[in-house]
């Protein structure tokens, strides 16, 4: 129960967010298949980006706690700006003439914000771990795309006493 209520609040908050335009959760190597979803488009063919992604990494427990690993991912698209007279980023000899520098400044933002909404959320019973590591990435697949992977712990309440598991 603990992963569908942090995958809920992270969909509510992808769906708020007025940069966030799409939301999905499972194995990253599949983002733009069917476990995306659009939150601003009629259409699930096609990521609108920028997308949020979670991934659950890991779990343990101990005596009276459950921590939780989830891996989300904040991306959108790089595009060439070279047509546009933009700030050229890179080397210019390998002719990178892109917003890859933006759309990175502009996902860590995203990713801020998140994280601040999921630490001051008093309606929840979860804490996050105070420290979130944050990894830049850069990719090439159906869409060339850049942003943030942050590495979220969640602590969770649990006790050994009670069984979730309807009978």
């Amino acid at each position: 129960m603990s992963w569908i209520k942090i995958k809920q609040a992270l969909l509510a908050l992808a769906n708020a967010h007025p940069q966030v335009n799409s939301f999905g959760t499972g194995d990253p190597l599949a983002i733009g298949t069917d476990n995306t979803i659009n939150l601003r488009t009629p259409s699930r063919e096609r990521i609108v980006y920028p997308l949020v992604f979670a991934d659950v990494q890991s779990a343990s427990t101990d005596l009276g706690s459950l921590a939780l690993t989830v891996g989300v991912y904040f991306s959108d698209r790089v595009e060439s700006i070279a047509t546009m007279g933009g700030v050229v980023s890179g080397s210019p000899t390998l002719g990178w003439q892109d917003n890859e520098d933006e759309v990175l400044s502009d996902q860590l933002q995203i990713a801020q914000d998140f994280i601040s909404a999921l630490t001051n959320d008093p309606t929840q019973e979860w804490t996050l771990s105070t420290s979130v590591s944050l990894t830049r990435f850069v990719e090439s697949r159906d869409d060339r795309t850049a942003g943030w992977v942050a590495t979220l712990s969640f602590q969770l309440p649990y006790s050994h006493s009670v069984c979730e598991i309807p009978s």
